[in-house]
């Protein structure tokens, strides 16, 4: 196995080759048909239905720079139920995470601004009082006129630590 860099011993990158997440690989097959001959879509792109089956544990975020920061546009609920907070509508340094893990978060999405290609990992989260949990994400590069990464799709699939809740109960 190979050696990791952990960010905030909560966030790692990895090659794509790791990630075993059907619903990683399915949001990735979504967003390269959507890149019709582009480096990457646009924001418009992303039609909602088109990725229906996932809305739960997505993610849109913008990137915006002077001082680069992150706002998230939109919090799948499987996300904010995680998350244990729905952040929809929040700066990153307006949620109430931990200090680090704020920092590891804005170092995934400045890493994709510059790399400008879909990033992968793995990350540890506390949940039912075991601190051992792991899930796999992607995060996708949206651009509005294909070069600067504007926003981005992000998909976290939490289904190995626990199945979704029903809204109907």
């Amino acid at each position: 196995m190979p050696t990791r860099e952990w960010l905030a011993d909560a966030i790692c990158f990895v090659d794509r080759s790791e990630i075993k997440s059907d619903m990683v690989a399915d949001v990735e097959g979504r967003w390269e048909g959507l890149k019709r001959g582009r480096h990457s879509p646009a924001r418009q792109d992303v039609d909602p239905f088109i990725f229906q089956a996932w809305l739960p544990y997505i993610s849109i975020v913008e990137l915006q720079d002077d001082p680069f920061r992150v706002f998230y546009r939109l919090v799948g609920t499987e996300v904010a139920r995680f998350g244990q907070e729905d952040f929809s509508y929040k700066w990153l340094s307006e949620t109430d995470w931990d200090p680090a893990l704020k920092a590891a978060n804005l170092e995934i999405y400045r890493r994709l601004r510059v790399n400008r290609t879909p990033l992968f990992g793995l990350s540890k989260i506390e949940w039912e009082d075991r601190d051992d949990q792991v899930f796999e994400w992607g995060v996708f590069p949206l651009s509005h006129d294909g070069q600067t990464v504007t926003h981005c799709l992000s998909v976290d699939d939490f289904r190995s630590i626990a199945p979704r809740v029903s809204p109907l109960g």
